[in-house]
Formats: structure tokens, C-alpha cells, sequence
């Protein structure tokens, strides 16, 4: 008798069990991750409430921006793929680490300096109020965006 009472919570347990798991699978791929990307591709658009023309001219902009940015990003991380190659080997030089972390170093600076002089582009394109958001606005992208890497 016991052996038959026990056996119903364990078959209660895996039930619930995998009620719960499929829950958790329902809500982990029908989250709204595709309007949260179509929101953060609008979310200057909305939130300095731009016109058709200025949302498309923001657009092509930042378009024409990754595109010249990505041959950067794709540089620096061939050289941390290089720097990281060392890790194997015995003794590896300061020098060789010292020039990788130059390279990389330089040529992240010149990225942010781009991203500045982009965003400062922008701004040109936005009327007095739009400018006094963007002021805000900008600042906070770049710290959540750097937060999360």
C-alpha cells in the first residue's frame, strides 16, 4: 500500500515537472524578442519623435556607418584571435602582447571616436527639442550598450 502511495507522488512530481518545463519553454521562445528588436531599431525614431524624412535619412546614416565600422570591428578581432594564438606557447615576449594590445587599443579608440563624430552628425539633423532629447538620450544608449558587453 505504501509502495502504491509513494508511486503517486512521483508520478504527481514528473507531472508537474514537465507541466513547469513546458511552461518555461512556452514563455522562453514566444517572449516578444522580435518587436523588442523592431523597438530598438525604432527607438530613436519614436523617441524623438522624427519625421518620415528625418527617420529615413537616421537610417541610411547608420546603415552607411556599420558598414564602414564593420571592417574595423572585424580587424580587431583578428587581432585578439592573434594575441589569443600566443596563449599556448611557453614564453611569449611582452613585446608581442604589448603590440597586439597597441593595435587593438588604437584602433578602438578610433571606433568611439567614430561613434562620436556619427552621433554628432545625427544631432545636426534634429530641430531644437529633438536635440535637447537626443542631449539625453545618446548618453544613455552608450552606457546600457557598454553595460552589456
Amino acid at each position: 500500500m505504501k509502495a502504491i502511495t509513494s508511486n503517486k507522488w512521483v508520478f504527481l512530481l514528473v507531472i508537474f515537472l514537465v507541466l513547469t518545463n513546458l511552461a518555461l519553454v512556452f514563455f522562453a521562445f514566444s517572449s516578444s524578442r522580435p518587436s523588442d528588436q523592431r523597438d530598438q531599431k525604432e527607438y530613436l525614431k519614436t523617441k524623438l519623435h522624427l519625421s518620415e524624412e528625418q527617420g529615413k535619412l537616421f537610417r541610411q546614416k547608420k546603415e552607411d556607418f556599420f558598414a564602414m565600422m564593420k571592417p574595423r570591428w572585424e580587424e580587431v578581432n583578428k587581432l585578439k584571435d592573434s594575441l589569443y594564438q600566443h596563449i599556448g606557447d611557453e614564453q611569449v615576449p611582452d613585446s608581442v602582447v604589448n603590440y597586439y594590445i597597441d593595435k587593438w587599443t588604437e584602433s578602438t579608440r578610433e571606433s568611439d571616436k567614430l561613434f562620436f563624430r556619427h552621433f554628432q552628425d545625427l544631432r545636426t539633423h534634429c530641430d531644437k527639442d529633438q536635440q535637447a532629447i537626443f542631449d539625453t538620450l545618446v548618453p544613455k544608449m552608450i552606457k546600457y550598450h557598454s553595460k552589456r558587453k
